[in-house]
């Protein structure tokens, strides 16, 4: 047997198994030179799926006649020229496979006109029909930018034509195809018809709410709710987008989206980073929805690894993995979710509520027990509230039923204190004292029973041990005292479960200090007991006090000695003097 060359017919079809895959694959390739091309609007028109007819229509720079057929020949491009170039790709495509993998399995037509032409001139139209001979050039009237048409996709490979599958089926893989694309270039406008029908619209997002509402509308708004925006950096490393919270899970791969520098990869190691980060918060086979945009230097990227462009590698792979590890777990454990327009609306209005007077005389109010907390400026708070704290006076308000509307408002200033409504009057709370006492109160009654309830952390804490192993007393005591801790090697530790009294408390930074200090003075249980106590307030976190305040039966925090009744015109004055000094917090209603 002989060994013969390939005709460039043959060559193409045979480059056109991996390109080509199916009338998707022909999308994706038109898209990406579209957008190379600097379109802003483009227009994709599918007849039976894609395998009668493929249009792509975009206002970019167009191709001028004297390019348009080398355009159709193998690896032609305007996209690299050195070997050098291959070290930064910035362009979706470069290898200059596209069109001539396209023409060798089907009717293609491309259509341009340059935005380089003279007003008069026309466009021109370059014409193959899946065979090696000359391609067919002829004049065209149309806009400025280029027009693709694709028909009857694996004519002359009847082999390939028969894996089509079902009209729909095909439909449906354009359609994730174009939701991929769109999500990868915000500023593009795309407008997708099938069998003549417009199917779907997604304008171009201009600002970042634009681009906020465009991920709703592409992935899902269910998606948008329940997730967690993230936008982090480390010197060349930039990782930002939307993860979906732990309790918003699914069974399938569907909703999760990642893009390297502006172009959408299914990738190992970015995968794998993000399991990670979820792992221990997620049901047995659930997995988390998440559309992520990664950026950083093209020279420490390789896109370059497969003709689809859909894999990639990185020169330092592990850590870009340990980046997006650490950033999605941090994020996480913070859960700070996105609020929809509606709800910080509401925000607004109740703030709106508790407006102080504008005129008043400021008359001697102070009261010592406020002064003493975290914000040391003088209180405005009247001598008939005093009188009253002094002598335990308090004003009740009936708690069996769920308050009303007006009841259930309440202000939360400067993650400190509590102001709600009592009939006529107010209550006003010393959250941060009344926390650390119930704190305290509920962890030793739970130490005396035996039984500490715990809460599992969201992610594992790490911990630097004083020593290389832990002790099996130390990790006893730990135990004993409601933490799970285990070694996870020489001189560190991993804390998943913590007292669940301790709502407010920086418990790694806080057992971290407890360890070291047992370590040193060879503490034993009782002392190790009293040490935490003392230290709780030294660790205590103000930061969603509004949360934990909730946790509480009202009437443990109304019976407390850190709250005050005070009259409309006391709180009035005291809100008017913190909001002079930019000390007023956040604010909610609680649900009906």
């Amino acid at each position: 047997m002989q060994i013969k060359k390939l005709s460039p017919l043959l060559a193409n079809q045979i480059a056109a198994g991996e390109v080509v895959e199916r009338p998707s694959s022909v999308v994706k390739e038109l898209l990406e030179n579209s957008i190379d091309a600097g379109a802003k609007r483009i227009q994709i028109d599918v007849d039976r799926g894609g395998a009668r007819l493929i249009r792509v229509t975009d206002d970019g720079n167009g191709i001028e006649r004297s390019q348009l057929e080398l355009a159709l020949e193998r690896h032609a491009t305007s996209k690299i020229e050195e070997t050098k170039d291959l070290k930064a790709i910035y362009t979706l495509g470069f290898r200059g496979e596209a069109l001539a993998s396209i023409s060798s399995v089907a009717k293609l037509t491309l259509s341009s006109k340059s935005t380089a032409s003279d007003e008069g001139d026309s466009g021109w139209s370059a014409i193959a029909q899946g065979q090696d001979t000359a391609v067919d050039i002829q004049p065209r009237s149309m806009p400025n930018g280029t027009i693709v048409e694709v028909r009857d996709l694996f004519f002359n490979t009847p082999a390939r034509q028969k894996f089509l599958r079902a009209e729909r089926t095909e439909y449906v893989h354009i359609e994730e195809t174009i939701k991929r694309v769109a999500l990868a270039s915000p500023e593009v406008a795309f407008t997708l018809k099938h069998n003549g029908k417009v199917t779907k619209r997604i304008p171009a997002a201009h600002s970042k709410e634009q681009q906020q509402q465009r991920v709703g509308t592409i992935v899902s708004n269910n998606f948008l709710s329940g997730s967690i925006f993230l936008d982090s950096d480390i010197e060349d490393l930039r990782l930002w987008g939307w993860i979906s919270s732990p309790e918003r899970h699914q069974n399938s791969n569907l909703s999760q989206y990642v893009f390297v520098n502006g172009r959408a990869v299914r990738d190992r190691t970015l995968n794998h980073a993000i399991r990670q980060a979820y792992e221990d918060l997620l049901p047995t086979g659930r997995v988390p929805a998440y559309v992520l945009y990664l950026e950083l230097d093209p020279e420490l990227v390789d896109v370059n690894v497969h003709p689809t462009k859909h894999e990639v590698r990185f020169s330092d792979a592990r850590r870009v993995h340990d980046f997006i590890t650490k950033t999605v777990s941090e994020h996480l454990q913070s859960q700070e979710e996105i609020y929809d327009a509606s709800e910080l609306r509401q925000v607004e209005e109740l703030k709106g509520r508790y407006q102080p007077k504008e005129n008043y005389s400021q008359d001697e109010y102070y009261h010592p027990r406020l002064a003493a907390g975290v914000m040391q400026d003088s209180r405005n708070l009247s001598t008939k509230a005093l009188n009253q704290a002094q002598k335990g006076e308090r004003h009740y308000q009936s708690f069996a039923k769920k308050p009303s509307a007006k009841a259930g408002d309440y202000l939360v200033v400067g993650q400190r204190y509590l102001i709600q409504s009592a009939g006529s009057d107010m209550l006003l709370l010393d959250i941060k004292n009344f926390m650390l006492e119930h704190m305290k109160q509920l962890l030793s009654s739970e130490w005396k029973q035996g039984e500490v309830k715990q809460r599992p952390l969201l992610i594992p804490e790490r911990l630097s041990l004083p020593s290389e192993q832990m002790s099996e007393s130390m990790i006893e005591m730990l135990d004993n005292l409601g933490f799970d801790v285990n070694q996870t090697g020489p001189y560190s530790a991993a804390l998943r479960r913590v007292p669940s009294a301790v709502q407010q408390v920086a418990t790694g930074d806080w057992l971290q200090q407890i360890i070291s200090d047992a370590h040193t003075n060879q503490c034993g249980l009782t002392e190790l007991q009293r040490n935490l106590l003392s230290q709780i307030e030294e660790y205590w976190q103000p930061a969603g006090s509004e949360n934990w305040i909730e946790l509480i039966e009202p009437h443990a925090w109304q019976d407390s000695e850190y709250c005050f009744l005070l009259d409309v015109d006391d709180i009035s004055r005291w809100l008017m003097s913190q909001e002079g000094n930019k000390k007023v917090g956040w604010s909610k209603t609680l649900d009906e």
